[in-house]
């Protein structure tokens, strides 16, 4: 078969086949609990994608992008702190001896810079690259820190032995391929792959040869499949004794790390690239490319003890923490899976594909896709129970022809079927209706997104024994209330038709006592701009807007239309963190983005 025939077939299957991102020090445990999702720490959006790791320390995050650019930023509030430019694409993730950052960028160059100011301290050229294909060659070997000593390999097929500190060349090996992965660096011996489908072994001191280990790919050619089924690409796992690595021959290797021989191989279904591998010293952890899956497996066999589907390939290396497992995938969905039988825990879509690999750090899971967004998501080291800090996604039901409705051509039920698929439950206006006559507070709170933009009157009509209605008594308690679209309590129906009746701009004032401006001062649609206060929520696009406030009277702007006054804000109503009513507004006819919809909704709110 031809090789375009090959590709098409393989892409309309979905097998997206590729590299673990290298940037995390593999089988390292961190101690960080990821059971949990909470609410987003911050967002930082760069220009351009981001495919390495970043790396946090000493309260700082380090993120590199396919732009060249490292920014150093404050790991609470993603403020920057100082930026470099390098002279190509960061495709090697950042590492760091607490003084100095170490990475490799596209233009063949090793930088090590300051790590307090991002001053360069020194800089290692390497030789050119062999060779001129590059399939899904998406990374550069990262650096592996060790005793003072930095392990990097090259496309030049060189692995370099180098000073930390002062970037003398201590030794280097000439493997004859290129070198893609991360060097693992464990009792003596540095491990590596090349493109020539080989596992070295060589000796920590002074780069000697312990051993080479050919993988079943090494034998085969790009015209034997019409794909690369030769590189080892990933990064070795070393533990109890073994090397753990995989090759886009489709196998799973576990070899003697003091000798190099085979004890055992595995592969997922013949043909998907074997990707990250990651170790807790009880399981080994494994990411597939087309076999779209995660899985464990015995570390002494090979025997698979669970394996959980992802919705895409799982390019970058696996995240462990507490007993959770963190992953990114092609389909921009950051995922953590409970580490001993691999059940979903929680999931966040980033948007774009993600071929950075997420860090667990500070108490937070830091993860970025091709987007260009650093999400900073706090985790927690408990699953909540169902009772607590609920989130509900309403939808008040079918329209009729003379129903008020915002949202065109299914968006509401889209978003509604998006944030079931995220967890949220799914409530008709009888059973929300219940929930907020009954809730009486907690921490965290309960949110309710009104998915449909439509608040039913039987939440909003003040009740004859308290005359005050359900969805403000909700946000009294301390409960977070979510409207996607203009305010919609102005928008008075008939219960038993849903006819539109009248317009009452005065009610929304009345039930949630904000300053909303009279319908002649906020006629028409305005180009609006997220606040700073906007941006740390998540908010990153300018976008159209409907309808304002008349000022800034206990609220928090999040965007301003071009008048300054505030078109999406938040309230508080003296409850817990991040409730209260959140005003958004999105397009009537188009999907929102559901990472940054998801990231607005749930900052502050730790669940």
């Amino acid at each position: 078969m031809r090789i375009w025939t090959r590709l098409v077939r393989l892409l309309r299957f979905r097998a997206l086949t590729g590299v673990a991102a290298i940037g995390l020090a593999l089988g390292l445990t961190v101690p960080c609990a990821a059971s949990a999702a909470g609410s987003v720490r911050f967002t930082v959006a760069t220009d351009d994608a981001v495919r390495v790791a970043p790396l946090v320390q000493g309260g700082t995050v380090y993120l590199g992008d396919s732009g060249g650019l490292l920014q150093a930023l404050d790991a609470r509030t993603g403020t920057l702190r100082w930026r470099f430019r390098a002279g190509g694409a960061i495709a090697s993730a950042p590492a760091s001896d607490g003084t100095r950052i170490f990475f490799a960028s596209r233009d063949g160059v090793l930088h090590a810079l300051d790590a307090k100011t991002g001053a360069r301290v020194w800089s290692l050229a390497v030789g050119a690259e062999l060779g001129s294909a590059h399939y899904w060659d998406y990374f550069l070997s990262s650096p592996s820190l060790h005793g003072g000593t930095l392990f990097i390999g090259a496309g030049d097929g060189r692995l370099r032995a180098i000073a930390a500190g002062t970037g003398r060349l201590l030794w280097s090996h000439d493997a004859g391929a290129r070198i893609r992965t991360t060097p693992a660096v464990g009792d003596g011996r540095v491990v590596f792959g090349t493109q020539a489908g080989h596992v070295v072994a060589l000796h920590e001191r002074d780069g000697r040869p312990a051993w080479d280990f050919a993988t079943e790919g090494a034998g085969r050619t790009f015209d034997d499949r019409g794909n690369d089924t030769t590189s080892v690409a990933s990064a070795p796992t070393i533990a109890a004794g073994s090397v753990f690595v995989g090759g886009r021959d489709g196998f799973l290797y576990a070899l003697d790390l003091a000798s190099g021989r085979e004890r055992w191989r595995r592969t997922h279904d013949g043909s998907s690239w074997i990707l990250a591998t990651a170790s807790d010293g009880r399981r080994l952890y494994v990411g597939s490319g087309s076999a779209l899956i995660v899985q464990a497996v015995d570390p002494a066999s090979g025997e698979e003890l669970w394996r959980a589907p992802t919705r895409g390939a799982v390019f970058a290396s696996l995240a462990l923490g507490g007993d959770a497992v963190v992953y990114a995938d092609f389909s921009g969905t950051l995922q953590a899976l409970d580490a001993a039988t691999g059940r979903a825990l929680w999931q966040f879509p980033m948007g774009g594909r993600s071929l950075a690999a997420p860090v667990l750090a500070d108490g937070a899971v830091f993860a970025a896709s091709d987007q260009g967004v650093l999400y900073a998501i706090e985790v927690a080291g408990a699953v909540r129970s169902a009772a607590d800090g609920r989130r509900i996604a309403f939808r008040a039901g079918p329209a009729t022809a003379k129903s008020f409705t915002w949202f065109q051509n299914g968006v509401d039920l889209a978003i509604l079927e998006q944030l079931r698929g995220a967890g949220y439950e799914a409530m008709d206006t009888p059973a929300l209706s219940a929930f907020l006559r009954g809730y009486a507070g907690g921490t965290p709170p309960a949110v309710v997104v009104f998915t449909d933009n439509r608040i039913p009157a039987a939440l909003a009509v003040g009740e004859r024994s308290a005359g005050t209605p359900p969805i403000r008594r909700f946000l009294d308690a301390g409960g977070k209330v979510v409207l996607l679209g203009p305010n919609p309590l102005a928008y008075l129906s008939d219960p038993e038709t849903d006819e539109l009746t009248a317009i009452d701009f005065a009610a929304p004032r009345r039930v949630f006592g904000v300053p909303y401006a009279e319908p002649r001062e906020v006629g028409g649609y305005y180009p609006s701009r997220p606040t700073e206060a906007g941006r740390r929520a998540g908010l990153r696009h300018s976008r159209i807007s409907v309808s304002a406030l008349a000022s800034d009277d206990g609220v928090t702007p999040l965007a301003r239309d071009e008048f300054g006054r505030p078109s999406l804000w938040q309230r508080s109503y003296g409850g817990p963190p991040g409730s209260g009513l959140l005003q958004l507004g999105f397009s009537r006819s188009e999907m929102p983005d559901m990472a940054e919809l998801r990231a607005v909704i749930e900052h502050g709110v730790s669940w």
